[in-house]
Formats: C-alpha cells, structure tokens, sequence
C-alpha cells in the first residue's frame, strides 16, 4: 500500500465507500469506483460529501497497490506549489478544495503540468471544488480548459432519508444501536448539516461509553439538552 499525504494531513479512519451513504449521488460514486478516467471533477456545496469520496478512492486503490496521494488545498497556505510537482510518479492524485488553487499563478502552472504529466503516462486525477469548473476564477486558460475533460459531477446534500440512515449508520459503526425513533428524534430538534451530525454522533458515543447506556430518547435528551 502506497499513499502519499502532505505533513500533518491523515485519513478519517472510518472514510470508505462502505461509510458513503449514497442518496442522489449513485452514478458519480458507481463512475469514481469502477472506471478509469483519467480525470474526473466533483464540485458541490460543503456537506455533500467531496472529500469522503476522494479519500475513500485514494483508500481503495491504495489497497491495491497503487500508488495514491491525496492533496488538501485549504491548507494552501502551509503548502508549496511544489507539492504537485512531485506527484507526477502517483497513479491516483486526488486534490480536494480545488477554488482555493484558483488565483494563484504558481498553483495554477503547476496544476497545469501535473495534469499534463498524469495524462501521458496515464494515471489518474480527481479533483472537487465547490464551485462547478466554469465559474472557478482560473486566470490560466489552458487549465481552465482541461478541468472540462472528464466526468463533472454535481454532489447533492442528504435528505432527511439520507441523513436518517448516516445517523443510524454512524451509530453501527461505533457498536451503538441507534433505532429509527431515536434518530428521527433527533433530526426533528437539531441542524441538518453533516459535518454537525457526525460530531453530534461523536459526542453521544462518548457519553453513552461513559455511562453505559443506550441511545434511547431520555438519554440523547439528557446528554444534548433537547
């Protein structure tokens, strides 16, 4: 297994496609997974589930014994162009929060290289964004084109089904039962963004260990303050 992380950057250890609740988001999952394209773009609004997806690829190839990396532009700040420069060797480069590249001369002709290098050997790249590739600020025209040569997938957001079974499923995976009622709930009293879900999960793994009790109704109440 091969994968490459910038320093200080992990994995969540529960990122897999298993993990992935699929919604209206089944063809680009069925497309990333099981085809080859050389490049693929994924753009839609934080909470749809970009990033998962990109690690959970990078952790299924890697486990295939190729060689991965997978590149967090929000921390763009921490990081030097150089970076992607040394990514022309990988057979899967992932690159999350592509907008924060968009602007910057020296990321852009990077990019730019990399994707030419990736596409002659070929190996593959993935990118997602929250803005779809036409209306990401490129200044370099020749990247601006190449960003439209693959898959553009937009990400939906759950549902409530959707953010029903994450609850439930979230729950399983920590060795909770979660029943429907309990987490219907839930979703009827607290905010419907993902990222506030699973820390809620977190946070009720936590109290449920400690007081050895199960996820009813009192107790979730009890422990949020619902």
């Amino acid at each position: 297994m091969s994968l490459q992380l910038p320093l200080g950057i992990a994995l969540k250890p529960a990122v897999d496609f298993n993990s992935y609740i699929l919604g209206r988001n089944a063809e680009a999952v069925a497309r990333i997974r099981q085809t080859q394209d050389p490049f693929v773009y994924l753009w839609g609004s934080p909470g749809c589930g970009k990033s998962h997806l990109l690690q959970a690829l990078c952790r299924q190839q890697s486990s295939l014994d190729e060689r991965c990396a997978y590149v967090p532009l929000t921390q763009i700040e921490e990081l030097n162009p150089e970076i992607l420069r040394g990514l022309e060797g990988m057979d899967l480069v992932c690159l999350d929060d592509l907008e924060q590249l968009a602007g910057r001369d020296l990321w852009e002709l990077a990019l730019f290289n990399l994707f030419n290098q990736l596409r002659d050997r070929p190996a593959r790249l993935l990118v997602a964004a929250h803005l779809p590739p036409a209306q990401l600020p490129i200044r370099l025209a020749d990247l601006a084109s190449r960003l439209t040569w693959g898959p553009c997938y937009h990400l939906n957001l759950l549902d409530d089904e959707g953010r029903l079974e994450l609850l439930i499923r979230h729950a399983q995976q920590r060795g909770l039962e979660l029943s429907s009622d309990t987490a219907g709930f839930l979703l009827q009293r607290i905010p419907r963004d993902i990222h506030y879900l699973i820390q809620m999960m977190d946070e009720l793994d936590q109290a449920s260990l400690v007081a050895q009790r199960r996820l009813t109704i009192p107790f979730v109440r009890e422990v949020l303050g619902l």
